[in-house]
C-alpha cells in the first residue's frame, strides 16, 4: 500500500506492485514506470505495537538491475521479520510503501458476503496473519457505534478464519485487519460484511416418503411416492422430505422445487437406486435454486448427469440460482457396470460424445449459483466428479471426488471459492485431475479461488494435469490510448471476434508501450464490436496514462489463485498458471512423481500473458516423470519449478509474455530442477524473475536460464553438483 507520495511532475516515479511475503536477506521486485529516475533507496523495520521494539532506522540498500519498468533491492539480513518501509527517492521527491501489510484479496462469511453472530468469517490474500497473538480483525458500523473484535479461531500467511461474537447486533460492517507486525499505522481495509439477524429456531416440517406409499425393498418402484412427498413439501412452502433406512428404486428423474431438502436418515442406511436406462433423463436429481440434498447414498448404471443444481435448459445457468447444498452423499454411478462388449461400451462413449460435445463426459455433481456448498461427499461417477460453473461464496469441503472415463473436475468462471481438503483421484486410466478456467463463451472472469490442503493422486489420462488454469481466448489485442479518467480509447482494428458477449470483468493487462506492467479491470465496452476508437471503462484509472505507443492485451481474467499446501503424488504437472495469470501464490506444497509447479505465460488463441505469480516454500520429493515432463519430448525426465513464455513473434520490442514473477523457498530434493524459458533473445519472453534461496538437490541440469530472459536475479540458491548426463 501506498503510503506517501510527492507532488507529480512528468517523469515522477509510479508504483504498480512488489511482492511480499519476504523476510531479512530477501528480494523486494518493484514494478512501475519511470523507475530509473529513482537515485536511492532506504529500507527500515516498523515497530511492533505494544513491544519494545527499538526505533525505526533507514537503512540505505543497493539498487540492484533498475530500468524504467523494475528495480530490486534487499532487505538488510540484519533486520528481524516484520513490516518493512521502503522508501524510493528521485530529485523531486519520494514514495515509500509498506511491506508486508494485509493484501486482502477477498472476505468470505459462511452466509457468502454476509454471515450471522456466533458464525464465521474468512478473510484471504497475501499477509493476512503474521503474528497470532497480535493480530485482529475490526467490524466497524457502518451506521456508526462501537468497533466489534473477531475472535480469530485459525490464521496464517494466505489466510484467517474469525468467529463472530455472538452478542453482534445485525447491520453493514466495514472490515479493517491487522496481522499483528508492526503499529497502528499497520492496519489495512478487508472490505465489508453484512451481519443478519438469527431468527427463530424452527425446525422445517418433516414429510416421510413412506407415508406417500415409498417402500425400500430395493424391488417397488417409488418414483411416484417420492414425486407425491417432494409435491406435498412443496405446497408446505418447504420443508424437508425424510428417506428412512432402507433401498428406494427410483425409474425416473427426481426434480427438487426451491426449499425442499431431501434428507436420508444416514448416509450408509438410505441407498437411492436407478436401473441401466436405456436413454437416461438428463440428470438422476436436480433443481434449479434453494434446495440442499443430505445423508444418502445414490447408485446407478447408465446415467448422464448424477445431481445437478442452479441450470436451466441444459447448461444455461440459472438467472439468480442460490443457496444449493450437498452434504455428506454418496455416489456409486458406473455407467459400464456389467459384461459389456467393446461395442456396447464403444456405443456407450460416442454416445456421450454426442450429448457432451464439449466435455466428453457426464457430470457427478454439477452447481451454479450463489452460497454453494458440497461437503463431505464421496463421489464415484463415470465421467467427471466435479464442475462448479459461474459459482461464487462456494465451499467444497472434505470430499473424496474420483473422476471417471474422459472425466476431471473444474472449477469454471467462479469467485469467492474455498476448495479444500479434497482428496483427488482417478477411478479410470483415461481421467485426468483438474482445472480452474475460464473455458467458456460465456464468462469473463475467475478469481478468488483457495485451492488448499488437498490430495490429487493417480492421474494418468489426458495430460495428467492434477491442477491447471485454462482459457485460450480474448477480447481485443492492440493499441489503447487513456481518453479519460478511468476510460481508454481502443485504438486497431481488431480482426479476432471476442470470447464473449459478456466484457464486464475481463482483464486489461498493458504488455507494451507507455504504462506497460499495469492491469485493471473492464467495466463495460460502449459496444462489443471491437472498431477502432471503441471506448472502454475500467473498474479504477490507471496509474500511468497511455498514449499511442500503448499495447494492451483485454482477456478473460485469471486472479488471485491461493494453491496452498496440497499434496500431489504420481501425477503430471502438479500445479500451474497455463496462460492468463494476475496475483496467484503457488506456495507449500509437495509433489512425488510429478512433473512440478509453473508459471506460463502463452498465444493460447489470444496473448495470454502471467504476472506476478509467487512460487514459494514448495517441496519436490521425487522428480521421476513419466510422459509428462515440463518438455514433453521425453517419455521420461525430471520435474521441474519453472517460468515458461512461448513467444511466437521473434521481433524486437514484442512485448514479453511472463513478468515479475518470484521462486523462493523451494525444495527440490531429487532429479528436479528450476528452468526460466523465453525462448527468444531478440524479444525475451520472461522478464523480472526472482530466483532465490531455493535448494536443487542432485539434478541433470540444477539452474537453467536461456537466452529469452530478461533481468532475472539469482541469489542464495543451493545447487547441489549435476549428475552427469
Amino acid at each position: 500500500m501506498l503510503l506517501l507520495a510527492a507532488k507529480p511532475v512528468s517523469a515522477q516515479p509510479v508504483i504498480f506492485w512488489f511482492n511480499d511475503p519476504v523476510g531479512p536477506d530477501e528480494t523486494i521486485l518493484v514494478t512501475g514506470a519511470e523507475l530509473d529516475a529513482v537515485t536511492a533507496v532506504t529500507v527500515s523495520r516498523e515497530p511492533d505495537a505494544g513491544t519494545a521494539s527499538p526505533a525505526p532506522v533507514e537503512t540505505a540498500v543497493e539498487i540492484l538491475q533498475a530500468n524504467p519498468q523494475s528495480l530490486k533491492v534487499v532487505v538488510p539480513a540484519q533486520f528481524a521479520s516484520g513490516i518493512y518501509l521502503m522508501t524510493l527517492r528521485y530529485a523531486e521527491g519520494s514514495i515509500t510503501i509498506s511491506v508486508n501489510r494485509p493484501t486482502v484479496y477477498w472476505t468470505q462469511g459462511q452466509l457468502g458476503q454476509s454471515t450471522v453472530p456466533g458464525g464465521w468469517l474468512q478473510v484471504f490474500g497475501r499477509n493476512i496473519v503474521r503474528h497470532p497473538g497480535r493480530a485482529r480483525l475490526l467490524l466497524v458500523p457502518e451506521a456508526g457505534g462501537a468497533a466489534v473484535t473477531a475472535v480469530l479461531a485459525e490464521g496464517g500467511m494466505w489466510r484467517a478464519r474469525f468467529q463472530i461474537p455472538g452478542p453482534t447486533p445485525p447491520g453493514s460492517y466495514r472490515l479493517r485487519l491487522f496481522n499483528g507486525d508492526g503499529s497502528n499505522s499497520g492496519w489495512s481495509d478487508a472490505g465489508q460484511v453484512i451481519i443478519q439477524a438469527i431468527g427463530p429456531d424452527t425446525p422445517p416440517q418433516e414429510f416421510d416418503v413412506r407415508a406417500f406409499g415409498a417402500i425400500g425393498d430395493g424391488r417397488k418402484d417409488n418414483t411416484s411416492a417420492f414425486r407425491k412427498a417432494i409435491e406435498a413439501a412443496r405446497d408446505n412452502g418447504g420443508g424437508t422430505v425424510y428417506i428412512p433406512r432402507g433401498r428406494y428404486l427410483i425409474t425416473e428423474g427426481l426434480v427438487l422445487p426451491p426449499t425442499i431438502t431431501l434428507r436420508g436418515e444416514r448416509t450408509d442406511l438410505v441407498n437411492l437406486v436407478w436401473p441401466d436406462f436405456e436413454s437416461p433423463p438428463d440428470s438422476l436429481i436436480k433443481g434449479a435454486s434453494s434446495f440442499a440434498i443430505e445423508d444418502l447414498t445414490i447408485y446407478a448404471s447408465n446415467h448422464l448427469h448424477v445431481v445437478s443444481g442452479g441450470f436451466v435448459q441444459g447448461d444455461f445457468a440459472a438467472p439468480n440460482a442460490s443457496d444449493i447444498a450437498i452434504r455428506r452423499v454418496r455416489i456409486r454411478a458406473d455407467a459400464f457396470r456389467g459384461l459389456m462388449t467393446p461395442e456396447q461400451t464403444y456405443k456407450r462413449m460416442a454416445d456421450w460424445h454426442r450429448i457432451f460435445p464439449g466435455s466428453s463426459a457426464p457430470v457427478s455433481i454439477r452447481l451454479s449459483g450463489k452460497q454453494l456448498e458440497v461437503t463431505d461427499c464421496d463421489v464415484v461417477g463415470s465421467g467427471s466428479s466435479l464442475l462448479l460453473f459461474k459459482a461464487s461464496d462456494a465451499t467444497v469441503v472434505g470430499n473424496t471426488l474420483g473422476n471417471g472415463r474422459n472425466g476431471n473436475y473444474s472449477i469454471m468462471g467462479s469467485r469467492r471459492v474455498i476448495f479444500e481438503n479434497n482428496r483427488i483421484t482417478a477411478i479410470d486410466l483415461q481421467a485426468t485431475g483438474g482445472a480452474i478456467s475460464t473455458v467458456s463463451n460465456w464468462i469473463a472472469s475467475s478469481e478468488n479461488v483457495f485451492f488448499g490442503g488437498n490430495a490429487i493422486m493417480g492421474i494418468y489420462g489426458w495430460d495428467r494435469e492434477a491442477l491447471t488454469t485454462d482459457g485460450p481466448a480474448g477480447f481485443y489485442f492492440g493499441h489503447a490510448q487513456t481518453s479519460s479518467k478511468d476510460r481508454l480509447t481502443l485504438l486497431d482494428e481488431w480482426k479476432g471476434t471476442p470470447v464473449s458477449p459478456e466484457w464486464a470483468g475481463a482483464l486489461l493487462m498493458v504488455v507494451g508501450g507507455r504504462g506497460a506492467g499495469q492491469h485493471a479491470r473492464i467495466l463495460a465496452p460502449q459496444k462489443t464490436t471491437v472498431t477502432p476508437q471503441s471506448e472502454i471503462t475500467l473498474d479504477r484509472p490507471l496509474a500511468a496514462a497511455l498514449d499511442s505507443t500503448s499495447l494492451v492485451t483485454i482477456v478473460q481474467a485469471q486472479q488471485n489463485y491461493l494453491i496452498i499446501g496440497n499434496t500431489f503424488e504420481d501425477t503430471g504437472v502438479a500445479a500451474q498458471s497455463f496462460g492468463t495469470a494476475i496475483g496467484h501464490v503457488i506456495a507449500d506444497n509437495r509433489a512425488t512423481r510429478s512433473s512440478g509447479f509453473f508459471a506460463i505465460g502463452l498465444s493460447y488463441g489470444h496473448l495470454q500473458p502471467s504476472w506476478q505469480v509467487q512460487l514459494l516454500g514448495n517441496r519436490i520429493i521425487e522428480g521421476n516423470v513419466y510422459r509428462a515432463g515440463p518438455a514433453r519430448e521425453a517419455f521420461s525426465e525430471e520435474a521441474a519449478i519453472g517460468v515458461h513464455a512461448y513467444q511466437t513473434e521473434s521481433r524486437p520490442g514484442w512485448p514479453p509474455l511472463a513478468r515479475a514473477i518470484i521462486i523462493r523457498g523451494n525444495k527440490l530434493e531429487e532429479d528436479a530442477h528450476i528452468e526460466l524459458k523465453g525462448f527468444s533473445s531478440a524479444s525475451p519472453g520472461i522478464r523480472d524473475v526472482v530466483v532465490e534461496a531455493n535448494a536443487i538437490g542432485p539434478s541433470r541440469v540444477g539452474l537453467q536460464v536461456d537466452g529469452g530472459v530478461a533481468t532475472s536475479l539469482s541469489r542464495r540458491n543451493d545447487i547441489r553438483p549435476r549428475i552427469g548426463r
